[in-house]
């Protein structure tokens, strides 16, 4: 039997096992007796529902998609344009683009790669078989929320190079890579105080930070704000989307 708050729809959390024990919603802080569940439900303060009928992991994606949405509203608000603007610039008076990133961020610099090779820049994601030498009159951009020895490798190599270095990177701004990049860009995670207070109690107070990693949201984040980078590339190219259907793959068609 799951007991769900009438007030907020979420379900309330035991504070103990036995039955004089207490139950609480972490959201609207109401906290009643077990053994006193029978006349709070009359007086409407909470529902009973079976387990069947109530499915938590619903709510819990709920949860996971307002907080992605959240960051993402906070990111946009605070976009630094000066930052964005040095991005584009330096993509665009590059001979070859270099683009890294490591575990699940490899497919986001993948996919921001493919749509610099559909813009017809000179793109190529670092550790491919087919990927050139790098000269200072390349770039690399490295995709990172937490510096791993591989990234910072490339990162010293490339600064060896004499080639630019852009890092997209979140709260990572005094890292060892940030220190040798030429432009970071920092996306901050997990600011929900200042975006609602209401809702970040609420992720705090279930902990459903455990549910939805920092990274997960960075990779979501990032992928987002480079598909936006994008646009902008497209609108400085004066190119349009039928420029870059013409470049997509056909071998297989």
């Amino acid at each position: 039997m799951v007991f769900i708050c009438m007030k907020c729809k979420h379900p309330l959390r035991s504070l103990g096992l036995s039955e004089s024990s207490y139950l609480k919603c972490n959201k609207c802080n109401i906290i009643i007796k077990k053994n006193e569940i029978n006349s709070s439900i009359d007086h409407n303060y909470i529902k009973s529902m079976k387990n069947s009928e109530y499915n938590e992991k619903a709510h819990l994606i709920s949860v996971g998609i307002k907080e992605i949405l959240n960051n993402l509203k906070y990111n946009n608000e605070k976009l630094n344009l000066n930052v964005i603007n040095r991005f584009i610039e330096t993509i665009l008076s590059s001979n070859t683009i270099f683009v890294l990133g490591s575990g699940q961020l490899k497919l986001t610099s993948c996919a921001f790669c493919m749509r610099l090779v559909h813009l017809n820049l000179n793109s190529f994601i670092v550790g491919d078989i087919a990927s050139p030498q790098i000269s200072e009159k390349d770039c690399l951009i490295i995709i990172s929320d937490d510096e791993n020895s591989y990234e910072l490798a490339n990162a010293k190599n490339a600064k060896v190079s004499g080639c630019k270095i852009l890092l997209l990177t979140s709260n990572n701004s005094d890292s060892k890579i940030a220190k040798l990049s030429d432009i970071t860009w920092n996306v901050e995670i997990n600011n929900l105080r200042h975006v609602n207070e209401e809702f970040y109690n609420e992720i705090i107070n279930n902990d459903y930070f455990k549910m939805l990693p920092q990274s997960t949201i960075f990779k979501i984040l990032s992928i987002i704000l480079l598909d936006g980078l994008i646009a902008e590339i497209i609108i400085k190219l004066t190119k349009y989307e039928i420029d870059l259907k013409n470049k997509h793959f056909n071998l297989e068609q």
